[in-house]
């Protein structure tokens, strides 16, 4: 079973992406801002982390992926970064960082979010 960390603020976002992810399976731990989800990073780890570029706590998904070293402390984790802006900037940032994949919350449905996540996790061919 595929463990995800769903980061993110907005609780209808947080409810309807995780009720749709556990659904198809995968095991959702929920985090709604930067602090909880370094907390879940410092306990366990996880296959795929979904993580909001900005949060409500004062924090952004940059700062969570700086606080925790993905790249030393979990480099196997796929880390899909979620926000409804489309900054060239952020995203560059955020690939610099060990983001592999940028959604557009605005323009992904959660059918959309299973099968990409499918695909991701897929084994290569």
């Amino acid at each position: 079973m595929t463990s995800v960390l769903l980061v993110e603020d907005d609780e209808s976002m947080k409810g309807i992406y995780s009720f749709a992810l556990q659904r198809e399976g995968f095991e959702v731990t929920q985090a709604a801002n930067a602090r909880e989800a370094i907390e879940a990073l410092e306990n366990r780890q996880f296959d795929v982390i979904l993580l909001d570029m900005l949060l409500s706590d004062g924090m952004s998904g940059l700062d969570v992926l700086r606080s925790y070293d993905l790249k030393k402390n979990a480099p196997q984790t796929k880390v899909v970064g979620l926000s409804n802006l489309d900054s060239a900037n952020v995203v560059e940032k955020a690939e610099a960082l060990g983001v592999v994949g940028y959604l557009n919350k605005a323009n992904t449905e959660p059918a959309q979010l299973v099968a990409y996540l499918n695909d991701l996790m897929a084994p290569p061919a």
